[in-house]
């Protein structure tokens, strides 16, 4: 990560085993793949997830994001070392990776879905953006035009390509969904074409979707219809954005569900009346990202509770990380 790890917080245990601070971690994951390019950092190789994953289960109390909800709602105190395990983006190595480790270990996890994908089957905007800037061999130069600016990179290097993968980045998680599309496809055309796909990128379809809950260990969760930042939408915009994905994963599924992360997750990701508008909608808590543990005291955050994003690392890297948050 860039930045450096957080002050260790000290944790000191009472008689009955519960830490004093009343807290626990949450969890953020994307995806567990081994991946040629990943600029965002988003996945975990499968070696360093089953690491993660035993650790977890030998060293922590993991506990499902249900069960974080009730010891909120009752002010309950956790056990010393709890721990719940997200994953975000709905990627399909979800179900064909992380599955089997997670009931290996019995560890509970939450899997937050955007539904756009459930419907076509189509890529999120990001991983067009790797293939055809970082995973091809593409030569600009490159023109973007946005309604505010006009942007040019000449692509004749690896550098070149870099830069606007980091730039598009940041221009594109600006923008609402239909100007997502549209200024990807300009660019697709412009560089004549998606480029060479060197990793998967395929997400859950509709029929793979049910299959993550087939072992009682995963639950799906929301994600809005996009996975575009709610804080770029009006009011209305964001209600429509979230109601239509939950009632279509709850269509796919059979059942309702609970729970939603924030796309993007940091808190410009959102707004007030985000909060509002999931809970009309039936959702009962919502995740961020941010490096704090959840503290019990802070029942009336249910829609704010934070995690911590976790990276490529090795076991002890792990250990770690995570020790500044449960010790």
């Amino acid at each position: 990560m860039r930045n450096s790890l957080p002050e260790r917080l000290t944790c000191p245990r009472s008689p009955a085993g519960h830490c004093a601070t009343r807290s626990c971690a949450i969890l953020q994951y994307h995806r567990v793949a081994l991946l040629s390019h990943d600029p965002l950092r988003l996945a975990v190789q499968p070696h360093h997830f089953e690491r993660q994953m035993e650790y977890l289960a030998t060293s922590c109390n993991v506990i499902s994001l249900n069960e974080l909800r009730q010891h909120l709602e009752t002010a309950t105190p956790w056990r010393d070392r709890t721990v719940a395990v997200t994953f975000d983006g709905g990627y399909s190595d979800v179900l064909y990776t992380a599955q089997e480790v997670l009931e290996r270990f019995e560890i509970p996890a939450t899997v937050f879905v955007p539904s756009v994908n459930l419907i076509r089957r189509t890529r999120f905007w990001w991983d067009d953006l790797e293939d055809v800037l970082l995973a091809g061999d593409s030569c600009g130069p490159l023109v973007v035009e946005t309604d505010e600016e006009s942007y040019c990179w000449p692509l004749t290097s690896q550098h070149d390509r870099f830069r606007a993968f980091d730039d598009l980045y940041g221009i594109l998680s600006n923008q609402a969904p239909a100007r997502q599309r549209e200024l990807i496809t300009g660019i697709l055309r412009s560089l004549d074409g998606p480029g060479e796909e060197l990793d998967s990128h395929a997400t859950l379809t509709a029929q793979e979707l049910p299959r993550l809950e087939e072992g009682g260990r995963i639950t799906v969760g929301g994600y809005t219809h996009h996975g575009v930042k709610l804080s770029l939408l009006s009011e209305p915009e964001q209600r429509r954005e979230i109601q239509y994905n939950k009632r279509m994963l709850e269509e796919v599924l059979g059942h309702e569900i609970e729970c939603f992360a924030y796309p993007f997750g940091d808190e410009g990701s959102y707004t007030t009346a985000t909060g509002r508008i999931l809970r009309d909608s039936g959702f009962r808590l919502s995740c961020r990202v941010s490096p704090d543990p959840v503290s019990v005291t802070g029942a009336d955050g249910l829609y704010e509770l934070p995690r911590l994003t976790i990276r490529d690392w090795n076991p002890f890297t792990f250990h770690r990380y995570l020790e500044a948050f449960l010790d």
